[in-house]
């Protein structure tokens, strides 16, 4: 069998260089092809450059630029939606509003235009437009910034329901920001929330979000939870003063018979952090004072509370003032002032009745008590009388005075309290008690009958004769 010549070597070189350069020419026109697709159009490189403009902080040529490639043919929603942000950049809302309405009519789940225009809307304080932009959106997607813009306008509404949903998600998927804390604090302390508005304060503050007032309220809610002085310790403040913040102390009075010792309140507490508030510059105000004299009042300190008291007293708004003087009257009846006390309830009585006149016989009865516990059993009597004189439908203020009486062995004024007992109460689960009491009284006071005066004798009569 005979076999053929093998190729020229020439030629095969030449095939090979030949194959070599047509697959070259066609990765070069492949990649000439891809380049010229991916070369902007017009319309494109419009937008680039708009959209380059605006992040340089050069808004009117961004806006112009952009608007010729929002006119164009080949035109995208984004284009649209940087235009509006260009337009807000520049101070110019209200067309920024007209280019998202466009956007939102023909795509109502664009979420960014929608977020877009709601930050406009808040930005404005048009927190019902807020609200009607933003809700429909939840449908679409769950987000943070959604979320947050609705608390917000909800809360301007003041409606707290919603805003305290509305914060909570938000919170939820940012946890991080401390005046979603602080806002969702102050709604629980509307509500009378107040372990709820303890926490969400002091989350603030854990965030740097500090503030006098912040700390006011905080106090606030550390005081309707009775929390008033916290875990008291003894520290040691060289050079300290009574009455001052030292780091996370109050300082309330010093250690008896210990330099530069004193007892202290922490920051967990109403005292620190309404004197917080004070000592960080919080508007000087009336009420600031006054919740202080009743943290002092309420944590049984009724000497100082009663002098914080009389230095505010001219202070005192008129709508304020008839709480006030309740309050200093439980100051002075804690120092044993018991005239001041009835006295400074009357003031009190006279600007509110209905409010306060109830409390007057509780007064009577309370400084009676007391009397009586001291031995004076003469004021102890007068102002169980004064309590009857209140209020003389109480079966019961009869009753004691009746008793009193009996104890101080004036039956007679004993009896006559129990027989009213008995008008007033013809039931009452004591009732053969007292008659016997009426009766066994009654015949040891009533008088003893005079003895009857002998008869004149006759005088005779003499006969003449």
């Amino acid at each position: 069998m005979q076999t053929k010549n093998p190729a020229n070597p020439r030629v095969l070189a030449a095939l090979t260089l030949m194959a070599m350069l047509l697959g070259a020419s066609t990765v070069w026109a492949q990649q000439n092809n891809t380049a010229n697709n991916n070369k902007p159009t017009k319309t494109q490189k419009l937008f680039q450059d708009g959209r380059k403009a605006m992040l340089t902080g050069n808004y009117d040529a961004a806006i112009k630029l952009l608007k010729q490639a929002v006119d164009a043919k080949d035109a995208k929603t984004s284009y649209r939606l940087y235009l509006a942000r260009a337009y807000r950049y520049a101070d110019k809302p209200q067309l920024a509003e007209a280019q998202l309405k466009v956007i939102l009519k023909s795509a109502p789940d664009h979420v960014e235009a929608g977020q877009l225009l709601g930050q406009i809307f808040a930005g404005s304080k048009d927190w019902k437009n807020t609200v009607k932009i933003l809700e429909p959106l939840l449908q679409y997607r769950h987000d943070y910034t959604t979320y947050q813009l609705l608390a917000e306008a909800f809360y301007n509404l003041d409606d707290h329901k919603k805003a305290r949903k509305y914060y909570k998600e938000a919170i939820k998927l940012n946890p991080k920001n401390a005046t979603d804390h602080y806002r969702i604090g102050n709604i629980h302390l509307a509500s009378n929330s107040f372990a709820l508005a303890a926490d969400s304060y002091q989350k603030a503050l854990n965030l740097n979000l500090d503030s006098p007032v912040l700390r006011y309220k905080l106090g606030s809610a550390y005081f309707n939870l009775r929390n008033y002085f916290g875990k008291v310790s003894v520290v040691t403040v060289k050079a300290g003063k009574i009455g001052t913040i030292n780091g996370n102390w109050y300082l309330i009075e010093p250690e008896p018979g210990k330099k530069d010792t004193f007892r202290a309140a922490p920051s967990n507490s109403a005292i620190y952090q309404v004197a917080r508030a004070i000592a960080d510059g919080i508007k000087d105000r009336p009420d600031i004072h006054f919740l202080k004299a009743n943290i002092y009042l309420n944590a049984h300190r009724y000497k100082r509370a009663y002098e914080m008291f009389a230095n505010i007293r001219e202070t005192i708004p008129k709508e304020d003032k008839a709480l006030f003087f309740f309050y200093y009257s439980q100051a002075a009846f804690g120092i044993n002032k018991y005239d001041e006390y009835i006295s400074l309830l009357g003031e009190a009585i006279k600007l509110d009745k209905d409010a306060y006149e109830p409390t007057l016989v509780e007064a009577y009865l309370k400084v009676a008590g007391q009397h009586n516990q001291a031995g004076d059993f003469t004021k102890y009597i007068e102002f169980l009388e004064k309590a009857v004189n209140a209020s003389p439908q109480t079966t019961s203020l009869h009753l004691s005075l009746g008793n009193a009486y009996q104890e101080a062995r004036q039956y007679a004024k004993a009896v006559l309290q129990w027989r009213l007992v008995l008008d007033l109460e013809p039931d009452h689960p004591d009732r053969t008690n007292l008659l016997n009491k009426i009766a066994k009284y009654r015949r040891m006071t009533k008088p003893a009958k005079a003895p009857s005066k002998p008869a004149k004798p006759k005088k005779g009569v003499t006969k003449t004769v």
